[in-house]
């Protein structure tokens, strides 16, 4: 039993990977050629949204996705009464969005956000009439067909934005169509790919169940999405729109891999974290192995980024958008404690204490507020007081764990001390292989290269466990397709 959830997890980490990575690849991608078309103003108005999407639709989920997955059991008539329950509160939400439209453009001295935010917004109510049928799958750890999902929706929708900006010449119009297009065309296909359907009445009782486990979840996604992005709001009323634009672009790169990780250990690690909670001795072994995991890929793709910040932006994105270099590379530092805060709260959730997460993520919070109170007078400082803060919270998420579970906090570092200093060594071969003379487009060819191959061979031959493991079971996975 032990050895089918081991490979069930695996393939799952696997299937998740393959969404969130092709996502972000095909998202990476598109963005890479909406960068060279469009300008900094553009991606500066889609910023100044950004918040407002992020806060509405975690409102509209009420952290329920969590609350439904960690319950062993839920009939058809609950999952109604939360779909029904989903799409009204998407439709308040809207109409409160709606209103407030002229004042947001007020705000940031920007009357075209008026229209812009009004078409965006709508986002909101089309990703609702999906998130039952994505409870359902994650549930069942159906990650197979949600990765099909996901891949279609970003290629088509990238697709569309590209043709809208070079044959009908939109600019930041055709962002927005993106996001639009993306999300009915998600919904249309968790409709069809899922066998669930509103076939009784809806039991609305099981909402006030759902809310008394969740309303500390969707405090803290609140809280913590509106601190995220207090610096969109911040430097889109204080900076230009450019400015806004360039931190925006710098953010969007810096959450790619970053994303990635989480986001790929986060949608298996809480349902099989879960599911082992009768088993507090397995689900600590299984939490190590996830922050090992998360440890393998995190440090060398976070670091390896900083390495060659500069040769990046120019390579890929242009020389127009050099400005961002300086915040990217303190974001990517800030990136790499990220997927590990996610599955702090991963376990803390699973196990129940989801008062616990609000607490952390309160003092997280509180920290990049207070600095930011104290650092304010640039862009710049305000970053490195972001940097600071992430760093006094991740000691504070390390205390917490070691005082919930038996994982104490000299095997967490030692846990992930082998990642980071092979990355450093990998940082060092990167800023050696950049003093060759070539062309600036083959040298960031060599050193991506350079960098991957030392990596992974210094863990080979250092005999990495968690390296082998992978190895074999993709060996396996394989064999049988």
């Amino acid at each position: 039993m032990a050895d089918n959830l081991r490979k069930k997890t695996f393939y799952s980490l696997l299937w998740s990977g393959f969404d969130k990575v092709g996502v972000q690849l095909v998202a990476f991608l598109v963005g890479v050629v909406t960068a060279r078309l469009l300008s900094p103003h553009d991606f500066g108005l889609m910023g100044a949204l950004t918040i407002f999407t992020i806060l509405s639709n975690t409102l509209v989920e009420s952290g329920f996705t969590a609350a439904l997955v960690r319950r062993k059991t839920n009939t058809n008539s609950e999952y109604v009464a939360t779909f029904y329950f989903n799409i009204l509160l998407s439709l308040i939400v809207y109409g409160v969005l709606f209103v407030s439209a002229p004042f947001i453009a007020d705000y940031f001295r920007m009357p075209e956000l008026c229209k812009l935010a009004r078409f965006l917004f709508l986002a909101i109510i089309i990703n609702s009439l999906g998130l039952v049928q994505n409870v359902i799958l994650t549930k069942e750890l159906s990650f197979k067909l949600l990765t099909k999902v996901n891949l279609v929706a970003v290629v088509v929708s990238g697709i569309c934005a590209v043709l809208l900006i070079v044959v009908f010449e939109m600019s930041y119009w055709a962002l927005a169509y993106q996001q639009i297009i993306m999300v009915s065309l998600k919904s249309l296909l968790l409709w069809w790919g899922s066998k669930w359907r509103i076939d009784c009445r809806p039991d609305f009782s099981v909402i006030k169940e759902l809310f008394s486990f969740s309303i500390f979840l969707l405090l803290t996604s609140v809280i913590t999405n509106l601190v995220r992005h207090i610096y969109n709001i911040i430097i889109g009323r204080f900076y230009t729109i450019q400015d806004l634009g360039y931190y925006a672009q710098a953010y969007k790169y810096q959450q790619i891999p970053s994303a990635v990780i989480s986001a790929t250990l986060t949608s298996v690690a809480y349902p099989v974290l879960a599911k082992l909670n009768d088993d507090t001795n397995r689900q600590l072994i299984y939490f190590r192995k996830l922050v090992r995991l998360t440890a393998l890929f995190t440090f060398p793709i976070m670091i390896g980024l900083i390495a060659v910040a500069e040769n990046f932006v120019e390579v890929i994105l242009s020389e127009k958008w050099m400005p961002i270099v300086s915040y990217f590379k303190i974001l990517l530092l800030v990136g790499i404690f990220y997927p590990f805060h996610t599955l702090v709260l991963n376990i803390l959730t699973a196990k129940g204490f989801p008062k616990w997460n609000f607490a952390l993520e309160m003092i997280r919070n509180g920290l990049v507020v207070c600095l930011l109170l104290i650092w304010h007078d640039s862009i710049m400082q305000m970053l490195y007081g972001l940097l600071v803060a992430t760093v006094l919270s991740t000691v504070v998420d390390m205390i917490l764990v070691a005082q919930k579970t038996a994982y104490r906090i000299f095997s967490q570092m030692w846990d992930v001390l082998p990642y980071f200093v092979v990355s450093i060594l990998m940082f060092v071969v990167v800023k050696l292989l950049a003093m060759i003379h070539i062309n600036l487009h083959c040298l960031f060819i060599v050193q991506v290269v350079g960098a991957v191959v030392f990596y992974f061979s210094v863990l080979k031959f250092g005999g990495s466990k968690l390296l082998n493991d992978s190895l074999d079971l993709l060996k396996n996975q394989k064999r049988t397709l």
